[in-house]
């Protein structure tokens, strides 16, 4: 879905725009995907596994922008992604349509600089006026700056995935369940 786009100013007083994501921006994306994939080992790929193609990023792009009950935000300084964020139907049968997914990711670099709160603001009204009224994300265990923003924004945790996420070194991590109702 396209939304409006919006101006937010960071704690350290640059400007940055909330905006929908376009398939222009699919090379962007698979660098920005690369980078934040590199930066931590919260998210659930490894950077040498973003091999996505041009086309086939900016396919995903467009489809995930004409969706209507979907969003994928971009949030962009100085013309750079610095962050992105989406919204995503858990199914569209009517005993779960009231249900959507929660997932954001940052660069490393703009961590702690207001931009994951306001991105959540932003994309929790739009998933409220596209008629959703449950939220639902995961968080890796040990990702505590993350849990402690879905806290502050209303989620609680509701359960968890052992072994949900497997390393190359052989180790695991849990994940925690969350939800929010809106």
């Amino acid at each position: 879905m396209v939304f409006e786009e919006k101006e937010i100013i960071l704690k350290d007083g640059r400007k940055c725009k909330l905006r929908s994501i376009d398939k222009s921006d699919a090379a962007d994306m698979i660098e920005y995907l690369r980078i934040v994939s590199g930066e931590t080992e919260f998210l659930l790929r490894y950077a040498d596994e973003v091999t996505y193609t041009i086309e086939d990023e900016a396919k995903l792009l467009e489809g995930k922008r004409n969706a209507p009950r979907e969003i994928m935000m971009a949030a962009e300084v100085e013309g750079k992604l610095a962050g992105t964020c989406c919204i995503m139907a858990k199914g569209e049968i009517r005993r779960i349509r009231h249900r959507c997914d929660f997932a954001i990711a940052l660069a490393q670099e703009f961590c702690d600089a207001g931009l994951g709160s306001e991105m959540m603001k932003y994309s929790l009204s739009l998933a409220k006026d596209m008629g959703y009224e449950q939220v639902e994300l995961g968080v890796v265990d040990g990702n505590n700056r993350a849990k402690h923003l879905y806290e502050k924004m209303g989620f609680v945790e509701i359960g968890k995935t052992l072994k949900a996420l497997k390393y190359d070194d052989g180790s695991y991590r849990d994940e925690y369940l969350m939800v929010k109702m809106l």
